[in-house]
């Protein structure tokens, strides 16, 4: 996961994140599928920006190239230490997870736990 800063809100926890860049188990090590933004309350909005500015990375887990216009030239990067579920509609043609919506973290989930997305 990754955070990305939102310039100007009126929620207090809403300045902190906006959009959350997603990233899989590869072969490679991890790939961008895309980002959610929609289906955080604003308490989780608070408890997410708790839990992930502890793992504050100054370098992108992904290791795989991101794709041309995935957005995420201005985010603030964590280390992959979190499971965080979401619901899509379907996987695109390039592999980025179509209209995610967030659901929350799994605290009983370990990244060993997570299989790769098909095409992955």
């Amino acid at each position: 996961m990754a955070v990305r800063p939102l310039p100007v809100d009126n929620a207090p926890s809403r300045r902190i994140i906006t959009t959350l860049p997603l990233a899989v188990p590869a072969a490679s090590g991890w790939r961008y599928v895309g980002k959610v933004g929609t289906g955080f309350t604003d308490k989780m909005l608070a408890d997410l920006a708790a839990l992930l500015g502890p793992l504050h990375s100054d370098e992108s887990p992904v290791t795989e190239p991101l794709p041309p216009g995935a957005g995420v030239r201005a985010a603030r990067w964590v280390r992959p230490e979190l499971v965080g579920e979401v619901v899509y509609s379907e996987i695109t043609r390039h592999g980025a997870l179509r209209h995610p919506r967030w659901r929350g973290v799994r605290a009983d989930k370990r990244l060993t736990d997570l299989a790769p997305l098909p095409g992955s």
